[in-house]
């Protein structure tokens, strides 16, 4: 949010400069993010007015204005301006005037005709505000004026970092009132404070008569939602704001719409009440709050025709929708340069009955993300009242008061919230006075009561933040200054706890970080379009309030995330990526944590002492079986799957303990390494934490054997339906104690073989903890697991 230094001081008496504005408020809790001047330096430019004009002899598009700058002489000055009038205020660069580009204006001819200074438009006085051609002032400005001194320039804007939690500070007032809090000298204006309305004022229960055709209206169920509605039937629009009012929008970033849409707004950045104004002329019977129907549309006042759902307050005519209460206004009803009588929009909504719809529907406009936040609930007829006045200065705005009513229902009620005296000092650090407490309290708007054990103290209708005793608490230490607790060592004995998913955490990330991955922390959402990719069918919950379509429901599997972070590396020239994340996915039924990683790319960095080749699915096995490791007295089966949705057929197998899936691992689909814009297919993994950290995990130490081991390999001809580790996993069952290892070395498949076969060769090793192994020890074992293997199909040794 932006924020005139002038307009604030309007507000608030306070000797401040604007450092010190600044750090007050960011010690405060508000951040200021930038300070900046209001324009950029010129000089030599002041009013003047457009006495003549006339056509250039030798140039279709240019005109000679004499303008009267307010020295008792006319100039001559030649322009190119489309809205160049008789009678118009205009700013004039004189000869000698130094403009924000570096330019300095001189006497200078412009085919022929000699040009007296320039006239200039808002773009090259650095206050560009979207319009085009000259800037325009008002008909009564001073001619001869210094523009600086006439527009005020001389002026700065903070650029604030409002959290989510102070609406109440989402306007100048409210930031008013915070420094004040902070120790300004005095608000000079309280927004409260505000003239008597003018007119009725009733009750939900009371019916309101159908004057002329129009009558407010808040149906029965919406009622909850909006407890204050304020309708002014008002005749009579301004035609022009003033240029200090036009300025004052300039700089809070907004730009000039209409008359009366931009008093509007100035009203809101002032208060923090979001107005709307109908074209009262368009309106078909009376105003009625209530929830829109299915199949309603509504014509945006952006562009768009909006399907409304069930769950979206709308103020509606006999017509349908003319507004999406606190959001949005639509085109039917929109005031525009013919309107002569508007009805005036100030209510109060619910947060709730707004959050998330603007949202919904692409949209995010500055009433929705006040109503939102919250917006002061008191404050609708008030600033009503004050926008009837501003309108009666400006032009001849005139209230019809038989057409105009405030509907007043429940309006929320702030309850006293005890503040103990001991749990202040205990959460702050130290004991306050009461009188400083009570000063603090004061200052923020709150009513206090003193308490045996502390006190008792009632929120204002602007601060719907505060519900509970922490809340006040931290307004006593933010106030007070974080800056002036005392600093305490801390007493006793600080002992680390262990992380909730075991002690083997640490070990994991040592094991793939010693084998070049690196780690990530993706989001907990993605979108649903990722999701069905990589786990179709998956039952992870959806948001109801998701930040935007790619957040859009929680992840049921890391992968997506992972991907997310690869695709990201890789479009920047990174060709070798490792990463992994140990984090939490979602289903119906709870939450699991899961280790999950990927892998591109080649696999081992760049070397002179060896050939670059390409990571498969080995690789990655190699990493799993690595971390597999970690629990040796565990047997893992690797079992080949026929089918997965985000892997590669042929390169996908599931990690098993005892026929319990418990990881799996493969290559990327090129379908969806397509999907992705990627070269090559990279490799995934996951490993279900949950299940393994139940698992033992301890390793014992087993005593070396002081006599020789033995190696004997075994060559195998194999059928081509029988997987490896299947033939691997029988040879393990069914050897004895001697043998140590049984490890694949080589893999042949040609010629020399029957169609349909191909070769594994074994590595045994062999050793005793007892004796020296003979001969016939080893033939005896050789023999066993020649036998446990054929049970299998037709394997036999190869000659």
């Amino acid at each position: 949010m932006r924020v005139s230094i002038q307009w604030l001081r309007e507000l608030l008496d306070t000797s401040w400069d604007t450092e010190e504005i600044a750090r007050r408020l960011t010690m405060g809790g508000i951040e200021v993010e930038a300070v900046e001047d209001a324009a950029p330096p010129f000089q030599g430019v002041v009013v003047a007015s457009v006495q003549s004009i006339a056509p250039h002899p030798d140039a279709g598009k240019l005109r000679v204005a004499q303008v009267d700058a307010g020295d008792g002489q006319l100039r001559t000055v030649v322009c190119g301006a489309d809205n160049l009038a008789v009678g118009q205020r205009v700013p004039l660069a004189l000869p000698g005037a130094l403009l924000p580009d570096g330019r300095s204006i001189v006497i200078s001819a412009l085919r022929g005709i000699s040009s007296e200074g320039m006239l200039c438009a808002a773009a090259e006085l650095g206050l560009d505000d979207g319009s085009s051609g000259l800037l325009v002032l008002d008909a009564d400005a001073p001619v001869g004026a210094n523009l600086r001194c006439y527009l005020g320039l001389d002026d700065q804007i903070l650029t604030l970092g409002i959290t989510p939690n102070r609406g109440d500070a989402l306007s100048v007032t409210g930031v008013a009132r915070e420094l004040f809090a902070l120790g300004a000298e005095v608000v000079s204006r309280p927004v409260n404070d505000g003239p008597t309305p003018a007119w009725r004022m009733v009750g939900l229960d009371n019916a309101v008569p159908d004057n002329g055709g129009f009558a407010p209206h808040i149906a029965a169920n919406a009622q909850n939602a909006c407890p204050s509605y304020t309708a002014l039937w008002i005749e009579g629009v301004p035609e022009r704001l003033p240029d200090h009012l036009r300025e004052r929008l300039r700089r809070a970033g907004q730009r000039c719409i209409h008359p009366v849409v931009d008093l509007l707004n100035l009203q809101m950045l002032e208060t923090g009440q979001p107005l709307h104004a109908f074209d009262a002329d368009t309106l078909q019977g009376g105003l009625n709050v209530r929830w829109a129907q299915a199949g309603e549309i509504l014509d945006a006042l952006d562009g768009r025709d909006l399907p409304l759902k069930s769950d979206m307050l709308v103020i509606a005519d006999s017509a349908g929708p003319v507004a999406l209460a606190g959001i949005i206004g639509g085109r039917r009803t929109a005031v525009t340069a013919g309107t002569r009588c508007i009805v005036l929009e100030s209510a109060f909504f619910q947060p709730k009955a707004i959050q998330g719809r603007a949202r919904r529907l692409g949209l995010q406009t500055d009433a929705a993300m006040r109503f939102e936040r919250g917006v002061d609930f008191a404050l609708g007829p008030v600033v009503a009242s004050s926008t009837l006045q501003c309108l009666a200065t400006l032009g001849t705005a005139q209230l019809r008061t038989e057409r105009s009513c405030t509907v007043l229902g429940q309006l929320p009620e702030h309850m006293p919230i005890p503040l103990r005296r001991a749990r202040l000092a205990r959460i702050l650090g130290m004991d306050y006075e009461d009188t400083v407490v009570e000063a603090v309290l004061t200052r923020l708007g709150l009513s206090v009561n003193r308490t045996h054990d502390g006190w008792h103290a009632r929120s204002p209708s602007h601060r719907f933040d505060l519900h509970i005793e922490a809340d006040l608490i931290e307004e006593v230490g933010r106030i007070y200054g974080y800056e002036r607790l005392p600093a305490h060592r801390p007493k006793g004995t600080l002992q680390p706890l262990p992380m909730a998913w075991g002690p083997q955490s640490a070990t994991l990330r040592g094991v793939l970080q010693a084998r070049d991955y690196h780690e990530v922390i993706t989001y907990s959402f993605v979108s649903r379009q990722a999701q069905d990719l990589f786990t179709p069918g998956a039952d992870a919950p959806s948001l109801l309030n998701p930040l935007s379509a790619d957040l859009a429901v929680m992840r049921a599997s890391l992968w997506p995330g992972l991907m997310q972070a690869l695709q990201f590396n890789v479009k920047r020239q990174q060709e070798r990526v490792r990463i992994f994340e140990l984090g939490r996915v979602f289903s119906a039924n709870g939450q699991r944590l899961v280790l999950g990683g990927c892998i591109v790319g080649t696999a081992d960095r760049e070397s002179w002492a060896q050939p670059q080749r390409t990571a498969d699915f080995y690789d990655l096995k190699g990493d799993v079986c690595a971390l597999l490791a970690l629990w040796p007295d565990t047997e893992f089966t690797f079992r080949s799957l026929g089918d997965y949705p985000a892997l590669h057929p042929g390169q996908v197998a599931e990690i098993c303990v005892e026929d319990r899936r418990v990881g799996m691992l493969g290559a990327l689909h090129p379908t969806l390494a397509a999907e992705y814009d990627l070269d090559k297919s990279p490799f995934f993994f996951y490993l279900d934490m949950e299940w393994l950290s139940g698992l033992t995990n301890v390793s014992r130490f087993t005593s070396l054997s002081p006599f020789p081991a033995l190696r004997r390999d075994m060559a195998l001809v194999i059928p081509q339906d029988i997987l490896a580790g299947t033939v691997l996993n029988a040879m393990r069952v069914a050897a004895s104690g001697i043998v140590q290892q049984i490890t694949i070395f080589d893999r042949y498949q040609g010629p020399s073989l029957t169609v349909g076969t191909y070769s594994l060769a074994f590595a045994l090793l062999l050793q005793d903890a007892e004796r020296t192994l003979t001969e016939t020890d080893v033939e005896v074992e050789m023999d066993r697991l020649l036998v446990a293997v054929r049970r299998l199909g037709s394997i036999e040794l190869r000659a």
